[in-house]
């Protein structure tokens, strides 16, 4: 009994081991494929154990009931034979003795050669998950610097600024012409930062709100390049269509960019609703976004946009720039502020729009004059607000293309979009600033199915426990504890019987022969031929039932 004590404390002990083993594992990182090679090995340790130890006891339970049986019934050699071997050979299980005369025992090698698969469910009750996971980094990002103007201008004679350089150009071209922001390399594949900064943007109304609302600079009325006193009689001189109860010749759009005004564009529209006429000045503004990759794909979210304040110099202001810089004694009273940066973006957006939009009788479509213009290749002419004409929408008629669904958010939007966009200028120096990034990564992790490893242990405890339960009736049957070792065979088979059965065959060779294979035997009480009795193997019909516990 010592040894089926000893089975029970190493199986309940090892399955112990394996669940705290494998919990204090659960949602932990995987260290190397070494460190997860050793923890899948332990636990297939103590599966092991757990297995060997259960298996044991119910080899126990399986050789009492071998006896229990063979003291109630008549078994034939080969029957007896296959009970001494079941547990050695799973092929004994299909024994026509033992399954006609020995089912219990038959259940035991059933279970018995099934419970290895304890040793293949168990361990894999361990696994690794890839989890997604994050870090935060001080780390350097790209941002903008529109006090350096590298590659964004072209000159005219000693220092004249004349227009956008080609650089910069083709930037803007691909914002105007894609609708997004041009994506820049992503730190990581999966990665989110907050940046600052400042840089242009347009501020755009309806002319009515511009004109009741006025608190920003338009231009200087003393200037002698402007020959209006009032914006209302400057914005209706420059946009003469717009004074008018119906557009004529076809008129849909009419942009403007004053010289004398400070960066303003002057927008007329027929569209949805009748005439528009929109008002839009270049703004120093902040920006505060947030940038995402997600598989690399950049996306980016404003958080905030605070207008600061309006870039309020004019054309020959902007132009002169680089001069007043260089000869500040010449310039003295030139505004301050005055960015060759943001003069560039005001030319890039009126290069785009100052155009005259019309369409003929006969549909045909022209640009001031041409048959084609930047302009088309922008969502700007996509609005509802620009254009009813049925030819017109032929042309357009594509108004999902216009996302902000207005002609004053769109130009605000390509605005901000080239703005943004410039965080991947490639002439900028490389100008970076440190932010916390947050790093998505995926992570291979250990997940432990604890409630799988209890139900295969509790499953193998529980038949095993059951095994035990027969084991305890069979030995109580029995009245004492049997083996299968050959001193239990030699002290149990002292008949002179055997002796005229086992003529010729001493070597005990196998196979056995079938005539031996059939002859039936018995243990129980067998008569000596001077009339003594002791406890063994005989022939059926000799042996008669143990009742006496003293005979042994």
């Amino acid at each position: 009994m010592n040894g089926f004590a000893a089975g029970c404390y190493e199986a309940f002990g090892s399955a112990i081991g394996h669940h705290l083993w494998y919990r204090s594992l659960d949602n932990t990182v995987v260290q190397s494929g070494e460190h997860q090679a050793w923890s899948i090995r332990l636990g297939t340790a103590f599966a092991v154990l757990t297995k060997t130890s259960l298996v044991a006891l119910i080899r126990i339970a399986a050789v009492q009931q071998m006896w229990a049986t063979l003291r109630r019934k008549a078994m034939t050699l080969g029957g007896i034979d296959g009970m001494f071997n079941i547990m050695h050979d799973p092929t004994g299980i299909f024994n026509k003795d033992l399954l006609a005369h020995a089912k219990i025992l038959t259940v035991f090698a059933i279970v018995f050669w099934v419970f290895p698969f304890v040793t293949i469910i168990a361990p894999a009750t361990l696994s690794v998950e890839s989890v997604p996971s994050s870090s935060v980094r001080l780390m350097p990002v790209p941002t903008v610097n529109f006090t350096s103007f590298e590659q964004w201008c072209t000159y005219e004679g000693a220092g004249y600024l004349l227009g956008p350089g080609s650089a910069i150009s083709r930037l803007f071209a691909q914002v105007y012409t894609s609708g997004r922001i041009t994506p820049q390399d992503s730190p990581f594949p999966n990665a989110t930062y907050e940046l600052q900064f400042w840089g242009p943007s347009y501020k755009c109304d309806d002319f009515a709100d511009f004109i009741n609302t006025q608190d920003r600079p338009t231009w200087d009325p003393e200037n002698p390049d402007s020959p209006h006193q009032t914006f209302r009689d400057a914005f209706f001189a420059e946009r003469p269509y717009a004074t008018f109860d119906e557009t004529t010749d076809g008129d849909m759009w009419q942009a403007a960019a004053p010289d004398y005004m400070n960066n303003i564009l002057l927008v007329h529209t027929v569209g949805d609703g009748g005439k528009n006429n929109i008002v839009c000045q270049l703004y120093n503004t902040s920006y505060r976004i947030s940038v995402t990759f997600n598989n690399s794909v950049q996306s980016i979210i404003p958080l905030s946009i605070q207008y600061l304040e309006p870039a309020a110099w004019n054309h020959v202001v902007g132009r002169y720039v680089f001069l007043a810089n260089i000869r500040p004694s010449e310039y003295v009273g030139y505004p301050d502020k005055v960015l060759p940066t943001f003069h560039v973006t005001h030319l890039l957006l009126s290069n785009l729009i100052v155009t005259k939009m019309t369409i003929g009788a006969s549909g045909t479509l022209l640009f001031s004059g041409k048959p084609t213009a930047s302009l088309q290749q922008s969502a700007l002419p996509f609005c509802p607000d620009v254009g009813t004409d049925y030819f017109y929408r032929e042309y357009f008629n594509d108004t999902s293309a216009c996302r902000n669904g207005s002609l004053v958010r769109v130009i605000e939007d390509l605005s901000r979009n080239f703005t943004l966009s410039t965080l991947t200028y490639e002439y900028w120096g490389e100008p970076t600033t440190t932010v916390p990034v947050t790093i998505q990564f995926p992570q291979n992790q250990y997940s432990y199915q604890q409630s799988t490893l209890f139900m295969v242990y509790g499953v193998g405890f529980a038949v095993t426990f059951l095994c035990m339960v027969m084991d305890g009736i069979a030995f109580k049957r029995n009245g004492t504890v049997s083996g299968t070792a050959f001193s239990t065979v030699m002290l149990t088979t002292r008949n002179q019987d055997f002796d005229s059965v086992a003529v010729g065959r001493w070597l005990g060779s196998a196979p056995l022969s079938t005539d031996i294979a059939k002859v039936r035997m018995r243990f129980g009480y067998v008569s000596d031929k001077d009339g003594g009795a002791h406890a063994g193997f005989g022939l059926d019909g000799t042996v008669g039932p143990i009742e006496d516990d003293n005979v042994r």
